[in-house]
């Protein structure tokens, strides 16, 4: 009987490239329509107006700080997101570049592995896009419900903020195209927020009841809790961001005073 023989490892890389370009063209039209548009640049170049949308406002005058802001923003999800699916269902299998989604993910691939010992079965994330591996086409994105609720708040801000002309583009024009948001500035400049702790990939098969919001609801997504983790409880989940912050040298309180860093 033959042995099989053993690729090398220059083999295997070629093998994986040729799978990527393989993904790539099958799904080349959704990732360009999932990429983002409007960049900064051409927004200033042409002089285009954008509005003056402020989240960071829209966020302080949200009442819902005042009292319990978690529990008000599950009850507008189930009373009101779930029963208009004309305006947030999101029907495609890949996630807008700059937008937010929340979905379920109840069986992702390495569940239950030293891969991946616990999870958020109900992600809250603002997409960087699709990416393709030698997998498969994968989202990619900032799942906000691993970082503390205050955390969280900072982070959804400060991406606003790095390409607001962008949004407000879209929020002037009433549109919801995704947006092109920046990878690296956005984790060099959430370092000390440990913003990389919450980056992940999912499987878009493995994706179900997608609901994606528009623009003008992030200040009422953001305070949409976890319904469920899984493998880990919130506290123990803070103490693993905690460990991952000073890993990368940086410390922050969890119960930061978020109104003065946005």
């Amino acid at each position: 009987m033959k042995q099989k023989k053993r690729m090398t490892i220059k083999e295997l890389l070629a093998k994986q490239d040729i799978s990527r370009q393989i993904y790539a063209e099958k799904y080349r039209h959704s990732i360009s329509q999932a990429s983002g548009d409007n960049p900064e640049n051409l927004l200033d170049k042409l002089n285009i107006k954008t509005g003056y949308y402020s989240l960071r406002t829209r966020v302080l005058k949200n009442s819902w700080i005042k009292y319990r802001p978690a529990s008000q923003a599950i009850k507008w999800l189930f009373r009101e997101v779930f029963k208009d699916p004309s305006t947030y269902r999101y029907t495609k299998q890949l996630m807008g570049q700059g937008q937010m989604f929340i979905f379920e993910y109840f069986n992702p691939k390495y569940k239950d592995t030293s891969v991946l010992p616990y999870f958020d079965k109900h992600p809250l994330v603002i997409s960087l896009g699709p990416v393709v591996t030698n997998l498969g086409v994968r989202n990619i994105g900032f799942n906000l419900h691993l970082l503390p609720p205050k955390i969280r708040i900072i982070v959804m801000c400060a991406i606003f903020e790095f390409s607001k002309r962008s949004y407000r583009y879209q929020i002037f024009l009433k549109r919801e195209a995704p947006v092109q948001i920046k990878y690296q500035t956005i984790v060099n400049g959430l370092k000390r927020f440990g913003v990389k702790f919450c980056i992940r990939m999912y499987i878009p098969a493995r994706m179900k009841q997608i609901v994606r919001f528009p623009y003008k609801d992030w200040h009422k997504a953001i305070f949409i809790p976890s319904r469920a983790y899984y493998g880990i409880r919130a506290a123990k989940l803070i103490n693993e961001w905690k460990a991952f912050c000073r890993k990368e040298g940086t410390y922050i309180s969890p119960n930061i005073n978020w109104q003065t860093h946005i």
